[in-house]
């Protein structure tokens, strides 16, 4: 096909732009909350309405994400892709000038428009671009982009932030976009996706887009509104109700959005489900090491993230090795090694303290970090290896729906079940050291060099001073414990997903390159 006739330097020029774009669109995803409570102050709002700005990013990406593989039928991908690349620098510039809230979760919506669809159009383009057997190295460095920018995100926004102001983490992404749209209109060509064209499945994208909305919704507010409440309960069974009826539209229509007969592909179905598991180990580490080390080690924003410089190091290290072995190899064995590499690394975090050194914190980390990058390049090498050409827009849409939706059911398990176990504890050290118990009574009088005795207007009894501070000690220790237990059931979810990865085939691609090894050893 002629697309595949380029030369190799063109097409990891063409690698180079769509990693750039697909580093600033999810970095986006996580550079922002760290800025929300100045503009919580900047807009005079309250927390509740200032999540929108996180949310309706989240929300957008999600359902313009599988409406891409309908769109790269009609548009070639370099228009679709640089088009969609200029909508996200626009509209970062003006989030930057936003004049209140509304005006910014406007913008934010539109900068997700163009961020969301950069992501599956990216990984669309590199599985046209590349053979079968490259597939793996291309993928793997186009992830560097995926994976290393949750990491740099909050630590990157956090600097901004206090060094400038929150403006700067949308303002930065212009000068960047910039560069990448000229690299681009001059580097690429025009690229068309195979098969035919489709009419629009429009009833199908709207139980669909009713899905991921009501689903993501209760997923992020559950903890918050309580999932219990009502609220919860009716973004449920709206979530239900669309899942079925997508599902029974896609079953029914001639040109469905999704062709369901992709999941027969088993390499392509486990791709999807251990999107998720992938997810809760890239966003459990993402999303609890920062907490922790900000809330229960002391650091400020720009201090842990420098703490989770390790990490994204070895993650940006190790791709590309990964991407190579998943052209040579089969990715049972690779994701296999990824999870369990994974799973170790984050039970190990259970054993953290306020007061562990630094290699108990850095190698974990590089651990996670080669353990992803294992897990991610294969997995989306075999995963675009098994479906047809013509399918790969729809496929790789997807694949990112899946990826998205798994990062935030992560972070709302591991949220839940942080925040109930820190409750547990709490309550048994509440049993244990009763206010009025001897056992309460020495643990007091053992932390009370921790209270600062001579402090100008506290007027308490040295008792009571003893008192709160071993009920704030008491406190931290159960905040510590959940966060270790969070850490070990992260990895427990890794782990258990062990049983998918033995059931993955080897790519077709595999079994020629042995077929051809055997008849030369002949």
């Amino acid at each position: 096909m002629p697309e595949l006739q380029t030369t190799p330097g063109y097409r990891w020029g063409v690698l180079t732009v769509i990693m750039l774009g697909t580093f600033m669109a999810v970095l986006d995803m996580s550079i922002v909350n760290v800025a929300l409570p100045h503009m919580m102050s900047a807009f005079g709002v309250n927390r509740d309405q200032i999540e929108w700005v996180a949310t309706g990013f989240m929300l957008a990406s999600a359902t313009v994400m599988p409406f891409m593989g309908w769109v790269a039928r009609r548009i070639n991908y370099k228009t679709l892709y640089l088009g969609c690349l200029a909508l996200f620098t626009v509209a970062s510039g003006l989030c930057a000038l936003a004049w209140n809230l509304d005006s910014l979760i406007a913008f934010r919506i539109l900068q997700a428009l163009g961020g969301g669809a950069i992501q599956p159009i990216g990984m669309a383009i590199i599985a046209e671009l590349f053979e079968p057997h490259e597939r793996g190295k291309a993928l793997g460095i186009w992830g560097m982009g995926v994976v290393v920018a949750p990491a740099l995100g909050p630590t990157l926004g956090g600097y901004l932030t206090d060094a400038f102001s929150w403006r700067t983490i949308f303002s930065v992404n212009i000068p960047v976009g910039i560069v990448t749209l000229l690299i681009g209109m001059v580097l690429m060509r025009p690229l068309y996706a195979h098969g035919p064209r489709r009419s629009f499945d429009a009833v199908g994208y709207t139980f669909l887009a009713m899905t991921l909305i009501a689903g993501l919704i209760a997923l992020s507010n559950g903890q918050q509104e309580g999932w219990d409440s009502n609220y919860i309960h009716i973004c449920e069974a709206f979530t239900v109700v669309g899942a079925v009826m997508f599902v029974a539209v896609e079953l029914a229509v001639d040109h469905p959005l999704m062709d369901l007969r992709l999941f027969i592909n088993r390499n392509y179905a486990l791709a999807v489900i251990l999107a998720v598991f992938r997810s809760i180990g890239l966003f459990g580490g993402v999303f609890l090491l920062p907490i922790y080390l900000q809330n229960l080690m002391g650091y400020t924003t720009i201090q842990s993230g420098f703490w989770l410089v390790p990490g994204a190091v070895a993650v940006g290290v190790t791709m590309p090795i990964g991407g190579r072995l998943a052209d040579r190899y089969s990715p049972r064995l690779l994701v296999t090694i990824g999870i369990t590499m994974i799973g170790i690394s984050l039970i190990m975090f259970g054993w953290l303290d306020p007061l562990s050194g630094w290699a108990m914190l850095v190698f974990p980390q590089v651990m996670r970090g080669a353990g992803i990058a294992l897990m991610m390049s294969p997995l989306l090498a075999a995963a675009m290896n098994a479906v047809p050409r013509s399918e790969l827009p729809m496929a790789s849409s997807f694949l990112n729906v899946a990826q998205n939706v798994g990062g935030a059911i992560g972070i709302a398990v591991l949220n839940t079940f942080v925040t109930n176990s820190i409750h547990r504890h709490a309550v048994g050290f509440g049993q244990v050291f009763a206010p009025q118990s001897e056992a309460f009574h020495r643990f007091a009088m053992h932390v009370s060099g921790l209270v600062v005795w001579h402090t100008p207007g506290i007027l308490a009894t040295p008792q009571v001073k003893a008192g709160f501070a071993a009920a704030e000690a008491i406190g931290h220790r159960a905040q510590v414990l959940g966060f270790d237990n969070g850490f070990v059931f992260a990895g427990i979810i890794l782990l258990s997903g062990i049983f998918l990865t033995l059931m993955l085939e080897p790519s077709a691609h595999h079994g020629r390159e042995l077929s051809k090894a055997a008849l030369v050893a002949e």
